[in-house]
């Protein structure tokens, strides 16, 4: 009988599927960048198009890229992109009288610059024949119908570098363009992936369109540190953190502010167990002296069951919450109110040491008063607040430590 995994090997199997999934994120952002920043003035990019990960528009014809990662194989075989060419094939069959050409933009590491793969009209039978059920669908639409002459006409292989050396290619060209080699490594190239990585996910077309110049004006314009889970992959983790910390030390540093944060357990591995540290912690280092006079917000984005456990260990941790009740019931008013504070003898005393609020219960009141800050740990974009002219950070941290390592409270983040 063969020997079951131990499980700690299933859990380092996972963690490196997990890896080469970010990686292969990672490789699909740098291929879109480069792209962008090599395109001519009269073409257009579109992330995560209507055809595959990016779909080139020049004036004559449109070229549809899909990008492949495969670090983890150690031989190269067709079989490995039979899936995203036959999704090539599928749109190919319905919209022949289109100019697109069909590339996939591939890494494997046998094939490392290997140039351009061009197959025949016998390989091309043998994806239609595969077997694989989970192809079943996309063969299906396909067989008997295309003229596989024709697709072959318009479709190639392209083998990449590894990604270590795109990256070192993005860099050369945004110093082609004029940015400043000390910034672009800490603050153009994180925020270009950033942005890369946001607009994947934009669900509006039209935001999803850049051109190059638009794509660069905008990058010079940006100063702030781009922290999120797509930055924090990079090599150069370790001088974001840093960078981001320097950046908001200035407010942190300032007693009298108005500060809210909107906290989520999405990819905080520590959300749950760390919370309540996280509060405590950020009190003593900005709400604990008499100058401290404004009482911060936490605004937590998780179910009922989760806010009722924490608020009750917030209260056993000593801390006393202003959570708006007035007996069963949320009323704004209560929840808005200021503390009654009393002096003794130097000493503060006040009747609630922060405002805490379960995100779905009444988002609004986050702009009742308006705050100074207004800190979002979590990768989430919230419709509300709809808050004008206060100042906005997004920490997308892998965890609460991290977070805050970057508020100043604590001086590490692993």
């Amino acid at each position: 009988m063969a020997k079951k995994p131990s499980t700690s090997t299933q859990a380092t199997a996972a963690s490196r599927t997990a890896d080469y999934t970010i990686q292969g994120f990672l490789y699909q952002f740098n291929k879109t960048l480069l792209s962008i920043i090599e395109a001519s003035d009269d073409t257009e990019i579109v992330i995560e198009g209507l055809i595959e990960d990016i779909d080139i528009h020049g004036p004559l014809h449109t070229t549809a890229i899909q990008c492949k990662y495969h670090e983890g194989q150690d031989n190269f075989r067709l079989s490995l992109l039979y899936k995203p060419i036959l999704q090539m094939m599928n749109h190919f069959c319905g919209h022949l009288s289109l100019p697109i050409n069909y590339k996939i933009y591939c890494y494997c590491p046998d094939k490392i610059s290997a140039g351009t793969l061009r197959i025949n009209e016998q390989e091309a039978s043998a994806i239609l024949n595969s077997r694989n059920k989970e192809l079943a669908s996309l063969i299906a639409g396909v067989k008997g119908v295309i003229n596989l002459a024709a697709f072959i006409e318009r479709f190639h292989i392209e083998f990449g570098v590894e990604l270590a050396e795109l990256v070192a290619l993005v860099h050369v060209r945004f110093l082609d363009h004029g940015f400043d080699s000390e910034e672009t490594p800490i603050l153009i190239y994180p925020n270009a992936i950033h942005s890369i990585a946001m607009l994947s996910i934009d669900h509006d077309e039209g935001h999803r369109r850049v051109g190059r110049a638009g794509f660069l004006a905008t990058l010079r314009t940006i100063r702030k540190t781009a922290i999120s889970r797509w930055t924090l992959s990079l090599k150069a983790k370790d001088q974001l953190l840093k960078a981001k910390r320097k950046e908001l030390k200035p407010n942190i540093a300032k007693n009298v502010r108005k500060r809210t944060f909107i906290l989520s357990p999405e990819n905080l591995e520590d959300f749950d167990d760390g919370i309540v540290i996280f509060i405590s912690d950020f009190l003593d280092k900005c709400h604990s002296k008499p100058a401290h006079t404004e009482t911060p917000t936490f605004c937590l984005d998780c179910n009922d069951q989760m806010f009722s456990s924490i608020r009750r260990r917030i209260y056993e941790k000593g801390i006393i919450a202003n959570d708006g009740l007035v007996g069963t019931d949320y009323v704004r008013g209560r929840f808005t109110r200021l503390p009654m504070v009393t002096r003794t003898q130097g000493q503060v005393k006040r009747e609630f040491s922060i405002r805490l609020l379960r995100y779905d219960v009444d988002p609004e009141v986050l702009n009742v008063p308006k705050c100074d800050d207004l800190v979002v740990i979590s990768p989430k974009r919230y419709p509300q607040p709809r808050i004008t002219d206060v100042n906005e950070e997004q920490l997308a941290t892998e965890s609460l430590l991290q977070a805050k390592y970057l508020l100043g409270v604590s001086d590490v983040y692993e």
